[in-house]
């Protein structure tokens, strides 16, 4: 659900590589240069010789690297197949294509090449000598339908020199009408089951992967810790719950995604993307929709259609679909949160976070739409999603009225010209993040294993003075989290803030404990002290559930919400 602030424009550098005359070396096309291996580490993995780069900051980089075939033609909307063996020599100095996806100038994704081949990864390391390294990979956000590694909030070179004993990994995934679709009522679609949830399945290929080949770059594949953000955390969350996803890892980290962002049957049937794409491309069964050119794909997707979506103009590229959960049909159960309590990953340590503004990042994509863009996001947003929850919420619905007149938020220029903006985008971050973490949380805890659970809650708000009013808005912790300390468009970022948290995500990925030297980061508990927040002072300190009146309010009936029963 993730959007970046900043658009970059991607240079790829072409470097040609010939065969390679031994282990260390590498020969020219022509054969007459041998070129430095120092400046061309190579990893060898099952399916080839990856032959990286040195970044500037000493860091190795080895990007693009396929981890499964790609799933094109006669794969398209089907079950990753593992990368074939392979002892070729590869060049992975560049990131792979960006999945499927509707373009957007606030997705750097976007703006490389787009394209259903795109089931590859990258690995960051300090050496490829140093051995039984933690690992942790990195699952990017987007809604589920928009993203990818090249998104420089996510640059890896910065939390690897921070953290010379780390190897990172980060990895694409379908996406959107390739990655979340039900083809169930589509003619010819009981072919396809696995079409609601293949983006998941991709994110497990790519760990079979790391688990296969980690130990190339100097990676322990017996402690490795999974995190991400946005759809990315929910997808962690998933992989909390999901059949498959067993001991691929030891450690998770979700951050501002929880097993909400999952949708039942009645979901699908209720946006139905397939039948959009049916209509929208003039096919009727399964076998024409297979015969669509990727060209075409991409043009669909783009295509104006009249239906209102900030995040892309058509309906194809408005309908962000979640995994399916349903015990019958998909790898993810009907009630994750239920699965959850009863034990799935209660091995696993866990830390789980929101930031205390998230919403009004979504109010910022609204402000692309011109001048009523905050208008349009109270009258049209706010309103819809209030809309929702008292319907679903029936008898209860009266709650939502009385969040937003209780509601304590600060004000200013923005909520004078637009009354109770800002408790009325309150009450979707509370809906929308926190109520599902806190919920899972108290269910991992209850599971009774040996897992650890934490919490965080993230305040340091932007700086950037033109956008300084998002606050501590969703997405903002990123470059926090991978060790950036210099983001011009989010403006000054404190380095010592970008130390501890970077570092404690790094603690936790080393033995499964958050803290750090002078701050101790205690394990969740329903009551007390049970929470790291993150200050707009840029302190870290243990607190009680901030905010607990709105948490008392709204818990009890978020279930109802969420399962709309």
């Amino acid at each position: 659900m993730k959007r970046n602030f900043l658009q970059l424009a991607a240079v790829a550098l072409a470097f040609a590589l010939g065969g390679c005359s031994d282990d260390n070396t590498i020969v020219s096309p022509n054969g007459n240069q041998t070129i430095n291996p120092i400046d061309n580490p190579i990893a060898k993995c099952h399916n080839g010789r990856f032959v990286g780069a040195v970044e500037d900051n000493g860091v190795l980089s080895f990007k693009g690297i396929p981890y499964a075939k790609a799933p094109v033609n006669e794969l398209r909307w089907k079950a990753p197949l593992p990368a074939e063996a392979s002892n070729d020599t590869i060049q992975a100095k560049d990131f792979g294509n960006s999945a499927i996806q509707p373009y957007s100038p606030t997705e750097t994704a976007s703006s490389r090449t787009r394209s259903e081949d795109c089931l590859t990864l990258n690995v960051w390391t300090k050496d490829l000598t140093t051995k039984n390294k933690p690992v942790m990979i990195w699952i990017h956000g987007g809604s589920y339908i928009s993203g990818g590694t090249s998104d420089p909030l996510s640059e890896g070179k910065f939390l690897v020199a921070g953290n010379p004993d780390i190897v990172l990994v980060t990895i694409n995934y379908r996406l959107g009408l390739m990655g979340f679709i039900d083809f169930s009522h589509v003619p010819g679609g009981t072919d396809f089951p696995d079409a609601p949830y293949l983006g998941i399945l991709d994110q497990q290929m790519a760990m079979r992967w790391v688990q296969q080949n980690i130990e190339a770059f100097g990676g322990d594949p017996k402690n490795v810790t999974i995190f991400g953000e946005s759809a990315g955390g929910g997808s962690v969350c998933c992989h909390l719950v999901a059949k498959g996803s067993e001991g691929l890892f030891q450690h998770a980290i979700a951050m501002s995604g929880a097993l909400n962002l999952t949708f039942s049957q009645k979901d699908f049937d209720k946006y139905d993307m397939a039948e959009a794409l049916l209509r929208l491309s003039g096919c009727y069964t399964m076998d024409e929709l297979m015969a669509i050119p990727e060209e075409r794909i991409l043009e669909l997707i783009e295509m104006e259609t009249g239906r209102f979506g900030i995040e892309g103009g058509s309906i194809l590229s408005h309908l962000n679909n979640h995994p399916m959960r349903d015990d019958e049909r998909s790898i993810i159960p009907t009630d994750p949160f239920k699965a959850l309590a009863e034990g799935a990953s209660k091995d696993v340590d866990v830390i789980i976070g929101s930031t205390s503004e998230e919403m009004k990042y979504w109010a910022y994509l609204y402000t692309y739409l011109g001048e009523d863009g905050l208008q349009l996001f109270c009258d049209r947003f706010l309103s819809g999603k209030e809309e929702e929850a008292r319907q679903a919420l029936g008898e209860g619905g009266g709650v939502i009225d009385k969040f937003i007149e209780t509601a304590v938020c600060e004000q200013d220029e923005v909520s004078a010209k637009y009354p109770k903006i800002w408790e009325r985008t309150e009450l979707q971050t509370e809906m929308f993040f926190r109520m599902a973490n806190i919920i899972m949380a108290r269910n991992h805890v209850a599971a009774g294993g040996s897992g650890k659970t934490y919490m965080y809650y993230f305040g340091k708000g932007l700086e950037n003075p033109d956008i300084k009013w998002l606050g501590a808005c969703h997405s903002c912790e990123l470059t926090y989290a991978f060790n950036i300390e210099n983001f011009e468009k989010l403006g000054p970022l404190d380095p010592v803030l970008t130390k501890n948290f970077s570092t404690a995500f790094t603690n936790f990925a080393r033995t499964g404990n958050p803290s750090l030297t002078g701050i101790v980061w205690t394990p969740y508990t329903p009551e007390g002290v049970n929470t790291m927040v993150i200050g707009n002072d840029c302190s870290m300190k243990m607190q009680e559930t901030p905010r607990m009146n709105q948490v008392d309010l709204l818990l009890p009936y978020y279930l109802k919400f969420y399962f709309n029963k």
